[in-house]
């Protein structure tokens, strides 16, 4: 079993032009979000339509293997249906450098199986480690001395 070395907290925004699989009325749309095989959603915002918010925050372990699984959030829109949600859109992001500098903030193009443009996903993502907090090394300097002039 893998060691878990802190939690990524992903906040799902909002969307912006999703396409509308409906004609007549809007759409009710939620997020979904997998990391390393754990999948995770929104609420469906109901009549949501092409430019749904959700703002909810989603947790992911970070375990200290390091694989596609692990270091590639999938990120996907889908339109709740009766019978079966119809997939609007997906992308991916690589949370590496997210895990480095500890937080990220941007647009995430959805596209088609084909590629097809499908929408932007908003997401806020702060990566929180399991590490305790470096500690500050003793100055060398006396209190005293430290901000006296020579």
């Amino acid at each position: 079993m893998s060691k878990e070395i802190g939690t990524l907290v992903v906040v799902v925004l909002k969307a912006r032009n999703l396409r509308d699989k409906h004609t007549i009325h809007k759409q009710d749309v939620y997020a979904q979000a997998t990391l390393n095989k754990d999948t995770k959603k929104t609420r469906t915002e109901v009549r949501g339509g092409q430019h749904p918010v959700w703002d909810e925050e989603i947790r992911f372990p970070i375990l200290k293997d390091v694989s596609n699984d692990t270091r590639r959030l999938e990120v996907a829109c889908y339109s709740k249906e009766p019978r079966q949600d119809d997939l609007i859109g997906e992308g991916s992001v690589d949370i590496t450098i997210t895990l480095k500098t500890g937080e990220f903030d941007d647009w995430v193009p959805l596209k088609t199986v084909d590629g097809g443009y499908r929408g932007d996903l908003f997401l806020e993502m702060t990566y929180y480690s399991a590490a305790p907090p470096l500690q500050r090394r003793p100055s060398k300097w006396k209190p005293a001395e430290r901000l006296t002039r020579p």
